[in-house]
């Protein structure tokens, strides 16, 4: 079923692509193509295409490789006829998303873009001379989260104040999206009963607004700030939306760490994602230490990658270990790209660079693992 969803997404692709480039994808093994996760066009350079974990080039015939020579050469012009056709021919229509560096898509696609920055004053107002192009294929998995959240409620009618953790590219996104669908509906399974929810969605990345209507589910109860600062987003949740739940994704600022503790003061949850490798790591940075410890996150859930797969651990705030999945597949898509078999994968997942786990680098000092009622001292 995943394989004819992600068929289906290259086929909307497809449908923006110059012909020599839909045709390079047209012939790509439909068993290998369901993990890519990101094609990557470069003008003059080899189409790159990226899986879990690692990337490789592509050859015309569809094929992928290792080697950059063998690979597919994009032209010059054909990412401008990208940039074009993304655009709708129609650049002044997606000026505002353009200069924020990426185009949202029907469907939940994202194209992030390079060229030359054009500045007015100090104000960036867009790019021209584009240079490459990067589509990103959403991947909606309900059911992610299922196995999750029962350790992030904290009641029929509430849950904990929650951080979801890793390196960029191990699924944080995914997993929020999930977690805001599920708290949004509610769960008879949990015995939930579902909250009012705010995503203050600054990079149009967990709903995906296209015109107005998400294209994620994010449930019924869920209201969107789309392309809105955290900061400022938070504000405005606060005042005219009552949110019980406010989901934001990418905390990275001094201020946003300020707003997370007004919306805490104010009776909101706050459910959110942070680029770090384990919570010593987001601990060390500038305004993040009044989020950690007492009176901070309740719930930290953690994810990586090891050799191709992802795993999950969730811990509460004073290093208790909860849950923990070492082989963690998000159903229905999230999987080992190489388990089809082919050499190349091997070779190219050997060289990958989000190896989420570092050893050495616990999550939480002292870790404890609490499931079954037992305590039981270990490291990450």
């Amino acid at each position: 079923m995943e394989k004819v969803r992600h068929l289906h997404a290259l086929d909307r692709i497809s449908s923006y692509l110059p012909d020599r480039l839909k045709r390079v994808v047209s012939r790509m093994d439909p068993g290998k193509a369901a993990g890519l996760e990101e094609l990557r066009i470069n003008a003059e350079m080899p189409l790159v295409g990226v899986f879990s974990g690692f990337d490789c080039f592509i050859a015309a015939d569809g094929s992928f490789t290792c080697r950059h020579d063998q690979a597919f050469r994009v032209g010059r012009e054909e990412v401008e006829e990208l940039f074009y056709r993304l655009c709708e021919h129609s650049v002044y229509a997606y000026q505002d998303d353009i200069a924020r560096g990426f185009l949202t898509l029907k469907g939940g696609y994202r194209a992030g873009i390079c060229g030359k920055a054009v500045y007015q004053g100090q104000t960036l107002k867009g790019f021209k001379d584009i240079s490459s192009i990067c589509i990103r294929i959403p991947r909606e998995l309900k059911g992610c989260a299922e196995p999750i959240f029962p350790f992030i409620r904290a009641g029929r009618h509430d849950i904990c104040n929650t951080l979801v953790i890793s390196p960029p590219r191990c699924g944080k996104t995914t997993l929020l999206r999930d977690l805001c669908r599920i708290i949004s509906t509610g769960s008879e399974a949990a015995d939930f009963a579902g909250l009012r929810t705010v995503i203050v969605d600054e990079r149009s990345e967990i709903a995906a607004c296209y015109r107005g209507v998400p294209q994620n589910d994010c449930g019924p109860r869920t209201d969107v700030l789309d392309g809105c600062r955290k900061a400022e987003g938070i504000e405005m949740a606060l005042r005219g939306l009552s949110p019980a739940v406010i989901v934001v994704d990418e905390l990275g600022t001094g201020q946003d760490a300020e707003s997370i503790k007004m919306a805490w003061n104010a009776g909101a949850r706050i459910v959110a994602t942070a680029h770090a490798y384990d919570i010593n790591d987001l601990r060390e940075r500038l305004g993040f230490g009044i989020l950690i410890g007492e009176g901070g996150f309740e719930r930290y859930i953690v994810l990586g990658i090891r050799n191709g797969s992802r795993w999950v651990k969730v811990s509460d705030a004073y290093g208790n270990r909860l849950y923990s999945d070492q082989a963690f597949r998000m159903p229905d898509g999230v999987f080992r790209v190489h388990s089809h078999g082919a050499e190349m994968f091997r070779e190219a997942e050997s060289q990958a660079a989000c190896t989420s786990e570092v050893q050495g680098h616990p999550a939480v000092p002292g870790e404890r693992d609490v499931r079954n009622g037992e305590t039981v001292e270990q490291g990450f």
